[in-house]
């Protein structure tokens, strides 16, 4: 899979590599292809921090590994 900043900025793709680096689960240390194809529909549908304001965990069938990295990202921000 090709990913390029057509589809996903650099930033979120700096920041998802670097939620996966920091990240104590043992199980995103290999990604999946159905796992990657999540963060390129997810990049889609949130481009940058400020569409986050519309993401919902509760009301998401986004999977885990999302869902985490949305909760990094807030706090980031608040950092």
């Amino acid at each position: 899979m090709c990913l390029n900043t057509d589809r996903i900025t650099s930033h979120r793709l700096d920041t998802f590599c670097e939620f996966l680096e920091t990240t104590n689960d043992a199980s995103y240390n290999k990604i999946t292809l159905d796992q990657w194809r999540s963060f390129l529909d997810f990049s889609q549908e949130f481009p940058d921090e400020g569409s986050l304001m519309g993401y919902d965990e509760s009301e998401s069938a986004w999977p885990v590994l999302i869902d985490e990295y949305v909760e990094f990202l807030e706090k980031k921000a608040k950092k």
